[in-house]
């Protein structure tokens, strides 16, 4: 099996759940003055990369399309960031020979969204920031999307060697 038994896998892919979920808790703890500058900073970065003369245009017209943009930017994020943290949890988990598949993503989408609805408590007692019931969803969706991604590599891995 691909990663059942292996302790130093699963000593490496839950610390790197836990680093995903410290990364998490230190973007979450920023006021809202700090959240809007790193997302301004990551949309803007997005704009050069998407916006045809993005370079050139008036500051204003690139005010505007950053604005347009920074929802989704960080709505993607949300997404993004969970995803990994789901692929991480579910990849430490498939280090336990007993789980189940169906165990292993029941235990994922728990995990990652019990994490992703305390982060979101936690944000309410940011200043400027808020609690969301929606970041939440898109954050089990996220995480269930890294699910996926972990278990058709880990089935995709065992038909491949049992063709071998």
């Amino acid at each position: 099996m691909i990663l059942c038994e292996n302790k130093y896998l699963r000593i490496l892919f839950w610390v790197l759940a836990l680093g995903t979920a410290m990364l998490i808790f230190f973007f979450s703890s920023q006021v809202s003055d700090e959240s809007t500058n790193v997302s301004n900073s990551v949309t803007a970065f997005i704009a050069r990369i998407f916006v045809r003369d993005y370079d050139i245009l008036s500051e204003y017209d690139q005010y505007m399309i950053i604005s347009s943009m920074n929802g989704f930017v960080r709505k993607a994020a949300h997404f993004s960031i969970y995803t990994v943290l789901a692929v991480f949890v579910t990849s430490a988990l498939a280090t336990y020979p007993t789980l189940s598949t169906k165990l292993r993503a029941v235990y994922s989408i728990l995990l990652c969204t019990a994490y992703a609805s305390s982060d979101e408590l936690h944000q309410y007692f940011v200043p400027g920031r808020s609690c969301e019931l929606r970041d939440v969803f898109i954050d089990a969706c996220g995480a269930v999307l890294g699910i996926l991604i972990v278990t058709a590599a880990i089935y995709f891995y065992r038909q491949k060697k049992v063709k071998s």
